[in-house]
């Protein structure tokens, strides 16, 4: 069977594109390098990206666009294209779009200008379900385990590292490789993981809180590995093996043993509404202590 990212671009090859695409993944620049090859396809019909941002009908933009800018693509859109065929937008992060960008999005969405495709990359989970019920969702394979490994090896690690730094980087390379080669990133992780299991056992990691609410990205991050430690337990209720975190398994198999499926699916769900939050202008602070509180009342 051939991989979900060729299925994709292939199908916009064949001329059976939709308006809107929701390419997701856990490795944010392989669904954003998907999108611009999906571009490629509908405006040049090949997936030489190198032409795009020369072409008058291609915009491209990050997560951070503001209003202002998508009021002026929209302008943009409505008038006759260029070169008389397609128009692309391209969206990556669009997790971390504002609530006014987010808005201005589903007008344009919802009436689409004649042969103007949106392909918009990003977290699924961290997305919100207005604009992913309005998009064709295409999720794109992880990056194999082994390919991860190859690419640590060459780094210089060794067999056992590079296999462990695989399976915690969930299918993401970039991930990966930054816990290979960054000391502070991998402090990270493990101060992550040991405020998720204070919170199982009652406790209130609020200096820790204090501590990451300076830095948003590691903010985001703790979060990312905190929720990784989670399905882990999800996967330990339902009877599968631990996946990810086999470091902790012991400790993740204790924490959770005498949880419910249903439970941890509400701290998930949680998780991913305090990393939703963190994309917004709320204060970092506010929200993990507000994430403490509602997963300590799940942990009783």
């Amino acid at each position: 069977m051939k991989a979900l990212s060729e299925q994709f671009l292939n199908a916009l090859a064949s001329g059976t594109a939709v308006h809107g695409y929701l390419i997701v993944s856990t490795d944010l620049d392989r669904a954003a390098f998907i999108a611009k090859q999906g571009a490629a396809i509908l405006m040049f019909g090949s997936r030489d990206t190198s032409a795009l941002r020369l072409h008058p009908d291609y915009f491209e933009f990050d997560g951070s666009i503001k209003i202002d800018e998508l009021r002026m693509v929209r302008a943009e859109l409505y008038k006759q294209a260029y070169s008389g065929k397609n128009r692309v937008v391209v969206i990556t992060n669009v997790h971390n779009m504002n609530e006014n960008a987010i808005n201005a999005m589903l007008k344009m969405l919802e009436e689409p200008p004649e042969n103007t495709f949106f392909l918009l990359s990003g977290f699924e989970q961290r997305v919100l379900p207005t604009i992913r019920s309005r998009c064709h969702i295409v999720r794109i394979e992880q990056e194999s385990t082994e390919a991860i490994i190859s690419s640590l090896r060459k780094k210089g690690a060794s067999e056992a590292d590079a296999k462990g730094y695989a399976l915690i980087s969930c299918g993401n390379e970039k991930r990966a490789i930054r816990l290979y080669e960054d000391t502070d990133f991998r402090e990270l992780r493990y101060s992550a993981i040991s405020a998720c299991f204070q919170i199982m056992n009652g406790e209130t990691p609020f200096k820790w809180a204090k501590a990451i609410g300076k830095d948003r990205e590691a903010a985001s991050e703790s979060i990312e590995f905190m929720l990784s430690v989670c399905h882990d337990a999800d996967r330990f209720l339902s009877g599968l093996n631990v996946e990810n975190n086999t470091d902790f398994e012991a400790e993740i198999k204790k924490q959770f043993k005498h949880f419910t499926i249903s439970r941890i699916g509400v701290i998930i769900d949680t998780l991913v509404d305090t990393s939703m939050r963190l994309t917004t202008n709320a204060s970092v602070n506010l929200a993990l202590d507000s994430m403490i509180v509602r997963m300590i009342s799940l942990c009783k």
